[in-house]
């Protein structure tokens, strides 16, 4: 029970201390986060990459025919198309935030869901040039991401 005179809360000192002890974790924290984040975007785009790869090779073996993976405008950063002669399969929007180079502007999966050279994409981030993964196709039509520049 609270006597006359007792006041509950806190002082205005506790509360800039508090406040202090925040900001200092805050400011320790927001870069980690940054760092975290660039990398969940690489994975999250070299994982958009590879099952567009696979959606390509999979309906080239069902369809009995060439499926054509192609980058939209000049860059494949612009976006990608996966595509059957005139039907689009899926289109992949513009990606903002990196950079993606392709060793092809496009690239055709056969009936046999293979392709007639190897592909390969290196993605980096923008902010940060060592942030890269490297997304490799191999003639058989399968799928390697490593970490690192190609």
């Amino acid at each position: 029970m609270l006597e006359l005179g007792q006041q509950r809360g806190y002082t205005l000192l506790e509360l800039m201390v508090t406040l202090g002890i925040v900001s200092i974790l805050a400011g320790v924290a927001v870069p980690s986060f940054t760092d975290f984040v660039r990398t969940q975007r690489l994975r999250s785009v070299a994982s958009d990459l590879t099952t567009s790869f696979q959606l390509a090779r999979s309906e080239a073996v069902k369809r009995n025919t060439d499926i054509t993976v192609a980058r939209v405008g000049s860059s494949w950063v612009e976006g990608w198309t996966v595509a059957a002669g005139a039907t689009t399969l899926r289109a992949q929007d513009a990606i903002s935030g990196l950079s993606i180079t392709g060793s092809a502007n496009s690239f055709i999966f056969r009936s046999n869901g293979r392709i007639d050279s190897a592909v390969t994409f290196s993605l980096a981030s923008a902010a940060d040039a060592s942030a890269a993964k490297c997304v490799r196709l191999s003639l058989s039509g399968s799928t390697i991401t490593d970490d690192g520049a190609c």
